[in-house]
């Protein structure tokens, strides 16, 4: 994630990067050539120590974050990073607590808020063209990060990609999760659920249900995947496909009909980076931007979601067989979904 962020921050003329630090010598020889400018090193202090470093951007594992942020605090830079914000739920409240004490500003990679789709669904729905707003509908399914495959810290797929539409659900309903009843599967009889569905109700009435898996047609001679969101309200509908390259909005309500089509956009890294510097330069921080408590929130959930799991009927279907098969065939990969990054 480190590369993302270096290539916008770079595109944006907002950022100087003085420092990047890894602890992999290969990583830091990639970085060295990506940004000559930058002093690479390997020691994290040396950056905490630096009374000119105004931001530090957190992007490896959760289980450095927690440590990372307190440092950041305690020097008083301001933070942006990636989630969860912790490698457990005691430690991202704790974390949400020491920054909200904070007089620094923080920010977290929430990246479907920034996305242009949803926030035109939601200014559609604010118009009152849908009515009120009653269900929630949303699904992720891809082949994506096999069982295994690395950042165990992030939790299951459910948990490390999931979260993002457990934030984005909240988001929409501008409410808090009342109740919950979830049903998943553990495919290839791997130890942990890879695909979980959820459904249940906001504390304002609202009804949501949550589909995401990264098991969606893995070994497909041709792979495809199957996002959406469907927005349902009492007198009109709003909805959102995409194929991660374009995204195709459909909008129905009472008095307008609209089907918008532009660039997916990715984790619109760019758009929270210009944000967040915004932020700083101006002194005030932007609105929009999702705090950590909106993180911890949504991992909280996401856990949650993954334990009423195990109170249900768990099966396990296929094998370790097969799934070995799946990250041989990953690894070979040069374009598919979920792709770990290979150094350059």
């Amino acid at each position: 994630m480190g590369g993302f962020y270096l290539e916008e921050m770079q595109k944006s003329g907002n950022w100087d990067i003085v420092y990047i630090c890894d602890v992999s010598p290969a990583s830091r020889e990639l970085a060295q050539r990506l940004s000559p400018r930058s002093k690479v090193i390997s020691d994290e202090q040396i950056i905490f120590n630096d009374p000119e470093i105004q931001a530090v951007g957190l992007f490896a594992l959760a289980d450095s974050r927690p440590e990372q942020i307190q440092k950041a605090i305690a020097s008083g830079k301001h933070v942006i990073a990636e989630k969860p914000i912790a490698d457990t739920v005691e430690k991202e409240w704790q974390t949400v607590a020491l920054a909200e004490k904070a007089k620094i500003f923080s920010t977290v990679n929430l990246y479907l808020r920034n996305s242009w789709y949803h926030n035109t669904i939601k200014d559609f729905i604010a118009q009152g063209e849908i009515g009120e707003l009653a269900i929630i509908r949303v699904c992720h399914m891809t082949p994506g990060l096999a069982p295994g495959e690395g950042h165990e810290f992030e939790g299951p797929s459910f948990h490390d990609c999931g979260m993002h539409y457990v934030d984005i659900a909240r988001w929409y309903a501008e409410s808090e999760f009342k109740t919950w009843n979830a049903q998943a599967i553990r495919m290839w009889d791997y130890k942990d659920p890879w695909w979980l569905q959820c459904h249940g109700t906001f504390e304002n009435g609202i009804v949501f249900d949550i589909t995401q898996g990264h098991v969606y047609g893995q070994l497909a001679e041709k792979q495809t995947h199957n996002s959406y969101i469907d927005i349902i309200g009492t007198k009109g509908i709003a909805r959102m496909t995409h194929d991660f390259k374009t995204a195709i909005v459909e909008l129905h309500g009472v008095t307008q009909t609209h089907r918008l089509i532009q660039p997916y956009g990715g984790k619109n890294i760019d758009v929270l980076c210009k944000l967040f510097a915004e932020s700083i330069e101006s002194g005030k921080r932007n609105p929009s931007l999702p705090s950590f408590r909106d993180a911890a929130t949504a991992s909280e959930y996401a856990w949650r979601f993954l334990q009423d799991s195990r109170q249900h009927d768990l099966p396990a279907i296929g094998n370790l067989e097969t799934l070995q098969e799946i990250r041989e065939r990953r690894r070979t990969m040069s374009n598919g979904y979920g792709l770990l990054r290979k150094r350059a």
